[in-house]
Formats: structure tokens, sequence, C-alpha cells
């Protein structure tokens, strides 16, 4: 039993020691001012050279050999004739001693993988803090300047009623003409509607929309306003009569009311009339009054 506790080094029969005391690793390192996972390092390699497996069977054999059971705590395992020999690298314990990082995963304690990537996290989170501020950025900037969506009337993307006519005053020289009215003479009344689809809008409490058209007959008709496949109207216009279809005026702002960012549709429907409840030139949907 002597031999193997010859094979101590000072640092650890100084350990030894205080374990015999009852002390825990934390009031060992205390103690002797080194870190716990020190201790750690030391103890793994006193049981080790002991022979032994835990701390318990460290504790046994010490007591054994330098006969400390029964005597007060304290007594020196120098005192009882163990041999201070300190056959180890006296660097790799200096090393030992100021690295709490290079003891193996069995000595770490629960923290040290957070120590050990807390700058990682730190960085991560910086980084996603970031990206996340540049794109609330975008969408407002995106939101800030977008001023309108403007598109010509005489192509819609789908239609049940009227038909593309030439008109000398239009703005693209074309309308999508007597809206509501069958093709043909005597040109009577047709329901039907008229749909505009893959319009990108940001999201906006109030959208508004203007209309440019003509008319040359007695206004008795409203042209009813959807967005997507909603089944209500968001709002309905009431064409003046110009009393001459190459005639075109603008109507007043007309609120839609709130809508999500995204990719919609507008769609124009109206019972008909003979004659045509109007000649479509152009739309333009806005989120500013003039």
């Amino acid at each position: 039993m002597m031999t193997k506790m010859n094979k101590l080094s000072k640092r650890e029969i100084e350990i030894s020691e205080l374990l015999l005391q009852g002390m825990s690793n934390k009031q060992i390192a205390l103690n002797l001012g080194i870190s716990d996972h020190t201790v750690e390092f030391h103890l793994k390699n006193i049981y080790e050279k002991l022979q032994v497996s835990s701390r318990t069977g460290a504790i046994l054999t010490l007591g054994k050999s330098t006969g400390t059971f029964g005597e007060k705590p304290g007594k020196s395992i120098v005192d009882s004739g163990v041999e201070k020999s300190d056959n180890r690298d006296s660097s790799l314990i200096a090393k030992a001693e100021i690295s709490d990082t290079d003891l193996g995963p069995g000595f770490q304690k629960s923290g040290t993988k957070f120590e050990k990537y807390k700058i990682l996290i730190l960085v991560i989170l910086i980084l996603v803090g970031i990206a996340f501020a540049a794109i609330l950025v975008f969408v407002l900037f995106k939101q800030a300047k977008w001023e309108n969506y403007q598109r010509e009337c005489e192509y819609p993307d789908m239609s049940t009623a009227g038909q593309m006519i030439w008109r000398s005053n239009a703005s693209d020289s074309r309308v999508h003409g007597q809206f509501g009215a069958a093709a043909g003479l005597p040109w009577p009344a047709q329901a039907g509607y008229v749909m505009y689809q893959n319009i990108n809008i940001p999201g906006f409490d109030q959208l508004f929309l203007k209309l440019r058209y003509s008319k040359n007959s007695p206004a008795s008709v409203p042209i009813l306003i959807y967005i997507d496949d909603e089944t209500a109207p968001r709002a309905s216009i009431h064409p003046k009569d110009q009393h001459n279809w190459d005639q075109f005026t603008w109507t007043e702002p007309i609120l839609l009311g709130k809508i999500d960012s995204g990719v919609h549709s507008i769609k124009l429907f109206t019972d008909g009339q003979q004659y045509g409840v109007a000649d479509l030139d152009m739309f333009v949907l806005t989120n500013n009054l003039p």
C-alpha cells in the first residue's frame, strides 16, 4: 500500500490531506487557491495511482495507509510517514492548474459548454437581430416608396361583358368598351365583370381606387368593386354621362379599405344597361390622396 502512496506528487498529497478532512472539491480548491477543475484533474490521477474508482475508495485507501481514521481531522499524510515524492513533470502540473478546459468531458461542469459556445451564440443572436432589422427597414421603406399601381383596362385577365374598342382620346387609344352591354346592335344590357389579377400591393390600412372612363348614355347602373374572391363589394362607382364616348374623366378617389400585403385582384362588376355602363380606360390603386 505504501508503494501506491509514494507515487503521489506534492500537490496530490496536499489534496489527499484535505480529502481526508472531509472537504468538498470547492473547499479544497479555495483552500489551495486553485480551480475546481484542477482539483478534479488531480483527483483523477490520485484514483489511478491508488487503483480505486471513486472518492469513497480513495478515502478508505488513504485512511488505511495513514491510520487517520479515528483521529482528529487534519493529521498530515507526510507526518504519517508518506514520502514526499513528485514523479510528475512540474510543467504538466502547472498547465493543469492554469487550464480548466483540457480536462476532458468527464470533468467538465454543466456550464462549460455554454461558456465555450456563448460567444458563438451571441454572434448568431446579433446576426439574427441585424437580419430582422434589415427586413423590417426594407418592408417599411418599400411601403413608404410605393406610390400607386396603374393599369390599362382594355385587356383584363378575365371578362364576361364588353369588348376592346378603339377610342381616340383613350390613354392608349383603346378601352374595354361598352362595358355592361352585348357586343352588337342594338347593344342590349349584359351583366358581367372584368378582372385584373397579379397586383402586388404592400399592406395598407387605407387603399384608394381611381377609374378613368367615358360614357355617352344616361347613368342608371353602378359598377361594383371587389377585391380577390370577396363576396361583398368594397365600393361602387356611378359613372356620369359625358355625352361623348371619346370624352374621358376620372372618378374621385374611392376608399376600398384595408388590404393585406400580397398579390391581389380587382374585379369590376355591373348588372349592365343598354349601350353600356361605361368605357373603361385605366385605373389606379394608391394609398396616398392627392
